[in-house]
């Protein structure tokens, strides 16, 4: 059995990728950042749905440079999955990139000395931030120019990663994600915000929601990392687009959220809030090289969101 080390198992998409990965037959072993017992409220619903799962957790904090080595030699893995970042905040140009970089980018040289010696993989959790606005699909191979803090900083560790995989000779991919959803997801954020308002029939206040966006559900995320597992011989790097490959209205996703929860959708007040200043209006990527390489092909987010709402009504 091949062993995987996920970091980030407090996370939405960390939690998710620990269940893929033992699910997909490999030992898994997850981190948590600080001590379990210190968590609380989405994060230790996640710890101890990760838990139930065969899956070892332990201790991490990406900041101590001094404990990839002993982790390392205690847990020897195939592949190390880096998912654990700094994302408080990310949409905001209010990000503290300070922070950011302590954590998604300074790391990255003592962890990749440490896995040279380990001949151990690499995935890197990149994000669509680091792209330029654009009308079109983002392609892997377009210019970076991000907007955001967060963008800068995750655009920075992908830039940092490609350097080192060639340096140290460490087979690494970015998987640059769009907009998961699923079960085990931020309260906070507007798909379970609103399902909750749905499913309790409250209204809610929305924006216009005009803009289009690139959702996909956290289970065809995490089945695109067990792929790019099975790429590392090709070549030492590449980065790879984990999306639908559809810009969907936002509002006409709200609307079908709003169907499969049963509800009427004058619940949903569009226009009661304004637009965020700065939102692009459109943002969606190019998956075709990952359905070409990797054989992985993302479900259809309107009939994901359906199974969604219906697993959770």
């Amino acid at each position: 059995m091949m062993r995987v080390l996920v970091t980030g198992a407090s996370s939405f998409i960390g939690c998710h990728l620990a269940r893929t990965f033992a699910e997909a037959g490999w030992d898994v072993v997850a981190t948590h950042s600080r001590a379990r017992d210190s968590y609380s409220g989405i994060k230790a619903k996640r710890l101890a749905w990760v838990e139930r799962m065969p899956v070892k957790l332990c201790e991490l904090d990406l900041r101590d440079h001094t404990a990839f080595e002993p982790l390392l030699g205690e847990v020897t893995p195939a592949l190390w999955v880096q998912h654990a970042g700094y994302a408080a905040n990310y949409g905001s140009l209010d990000y503290d990139i300070t922070i950011g970089d302590a954590v998604n980018v300074a790391p990255l040289g003592p962890l990749y000395r440490a896995l040279a010696k380990r001949r151990c993989a690499v995935i890197i959790t990149g994000s669509s931030m680091e792209y330029a606005p654009s009308d079109r699909a983002n392609r892997e191979d377009d210019p970076c120019d991000p907007v955001t803090p967060y963008g800068r900083s995750k655009l920075t560790q992908t830039r940092a990663v490609e350097s080192l995989a060639k340096e140290y000779a460490v087979p690494t991919r970015v998987a640059r994600l769009y907009i998961p959803f699923g079960r085990l997801d931020n309260p906070n954020k507007l798909i379970p915000m609103v399902s909750e308002a749905l499913r309790a029939g409250r209204r809610v206040e929305l924006s216009p929601c005009e803009q289009k966006r690139d959702f996909i559900a956290v289970e065809d995320v995490c089945r695109g990392y067990v792929a790019l597992a099975a790429d590392m011989t090709r070549t030492i790097f590449d980065i790879f687009n984990l999306c639908s490959g559809k810009a969907l209205g936002l509002k006409n996703l709200l609307l079908t959220l709003a169907t499969a929860a049963g509800r009427e959708s004058n619940l949903l007040r569009f226009g009661a809030i304004p637009m965020r200043a700065g939102e692009p209006p459109i943002s969606y990527g190019d998956n075709r090289k990952a359905v070409a390489l990797l054989r992985w092909r993302p479900s259809a987010p309107e009939a994901a969101l359906a199974e969604l709402v219906a697993d959770v009504t």
